[in-house]
């Protein structure tokens, strides 16, 4: 029922740009301090475009799960079509239903761990080539490997000089699409020109790069266990199959989502792990327990309650998703107020999971709250990292197990020291980014 036919509370922000600069300024300080002066449900425009930023879980349950048919991914998203293509992120309606249907036997959890052998000796590989002492950065370190992981299992890719090829190029693609998502005034792609010319450069030769994989998958006399594989023989109810270019673009998601959220998690968890020995030596205390020095499995997983505690924990402080965006395809209510047909939603990960309500010291790194059940205590969506609702992230089960399987394979073998006076800071892309890197050293762990 509606209270209001107003707008929810929030800043006025200036004539022409609303509270454009201030958003620009600091996306993450601007969504705390909006949520902390205006409750569960605010609004203010981004330019043309009028935004409600929701808090609540029971709101945001509304918008992902209740009513999600009446809603879309918002503009920010549509925005990385020109890399992303039509998969799993920006496609919509009977075609994302499809697309989901075809994919979602490639995640169940029994394929998910047929995948761990993989993870683990891609670990013990990159092990071999650290170095006691080495300055490393430790999100280019588990970018790499998780690089390796996704290219391996996504398209059976053992090539380095593929890899890298192709990291590099998506690397490129998506800082271009961030910065001209931060552009009021974008030019058309179709205008050859500048960044524009670089970016779709950069597309072309990763759809080049994709098709030969999907090429070279459809030629397999006998299929592989990858991904590809998987997706090249999925065939719907109606007996028909994903085409080339829906391969290429689900492909093309799932590397993102498969790659840079789990190579920020372990690395925002590592960061996190340096600046608390006593976590550290209670992740020890458990490794030496259960793994007693050899790689784990998946089996030994559900073994390591604080391992998956601590990485829970990083994911709450420094969630790799930080925003989620829905917007609205007709008038509906939500918390009392009318949102119009073309209103944006924002929720955001990095808010509510500093929410004092359901996480006492939200600053501070405490693996020890996950211990006694508070994940089934508190609302479902005041911690959501994957999203939720029927489009939350296919491959959530995937990037927990990678992140449980890394973090005790590094971290019996060695372990991190970070300079306070390092520069750590936040770089809010698509996903959550440490702008400068985490520059670290590695030492070899010793027994005691």
């Amino acid at each position: 029922m509606l209270r209001s036919t107003g707008l929810p509370p929030g800043p006025k922000g200036s004539l022409i740009g609303g509270s454009l600069s201030q958003f620009g300024a600091g996306r993450l300080d601007f969504f705390l301090k909006v949520a902390k002066e205006y409750g569960d449900i605010s609004s203010f425009r981004l330019g043309p475009r009028r935004i409600f930023l929701i808090t609540n879980p029971d709101l945001i349950e509304q918008v992902l799960v209740t009513d999600a048919k009446y809603y879309i991914k918002h503009f920010g998203a549509r925005a990385y079509k020109p890399v992303l293509g039509n998969g799993l992120v920006t496609s919509e309606g009977d075609f994302w239903l499809r697309q989901r249907r075809l994919s979602q036997p490639a995640f169940l959890k029994q394929r998910v761990q047929s995948y761990a052998p993989v993870m683990a000796d891609l670990t013990d590989h990159m092990l071999e080539k650290w170095k006691s002492g080495s300055l490393v950065d430790i999100h280019d370190e588990f970018s790499g490997l998780t690089s390796a992981i996704a290219l391996k299992t996504l398209f059976d890719l053992d090539d380095v000089g593929d890899r890298t090829r192709f990291t590099e190029t998506l690397r490129l693609a998506f800082d271009l699409m961030s910065l001209r998502f931060r552009h009021v005034v974008k030019l058309p792609l179709w205008i050859s020109i500048g960044s524009n010319r670089t970016l779709n450069r950069s597309v072309k030769e990763l759809y080049d790069v994709v098709d030969g994989f999907i090429a070279a998958g459809r030629a397999r006399t006998q299929p592989g266990n990858d991904l590809l594989s998987r997706l090249i023989a999925a065939q719907d109810e109606d007996g028909t199959r994903m085409s080339d270019r829906q391969l290429r673009d689900e492909m093309m998601t799932l590397y993102l989502a498969g790659h840079e959220t789990t190579a920020l998690t372990l690395s925002w968890s590592w960061y996190l792990i340096s600046k608390h020995p006593q976590v550290e030596a209670k992740l020890v205390a458990e490794w030496n327990r259960v793994l007693t020095g050899r790689t784990p499995t998946a089996d030994d997983l559900p073994n390591l309650p604080y391992t998956d505690a601590v990485i829970t924990e990083a994911m709450r402080i420094y969630p790799p998703v930080y925003l989620l965006g829905r917007e609205a395809t007709q008038d509906l209510e939500l918390g009392g107020y009318r949102v119009k047909k073309g209103c944006t939603i924002f929720m955001s990960q990095w808010v509510n999971h500093r929410d004092t309500r359901y996480f006492p010291n939200p600053e501070q790194f405490l693996p020890e709250r996950w211990e006694d059940g508070l994940a089934k205590r508190i609302p479902k969506y005041a911690y959501y990292p994957f999203g939720g609702g029927a489009r939350a992230c296919i491959g959530n089960t995937f990037a927990l197990m990678e992140a449980a399987i890394i973090l005790p394979a590094v971290g019996q073998k060695y372990f991190f020291t970070t300079e306070n006076d390092a520069r750590i800071e936040l770089n809010p892309q698509i996903t959550l980014v440490p702008k400068f890197g985490i520059p670290s050293t590695l030492k070899i762990r010793t027994k005691d």
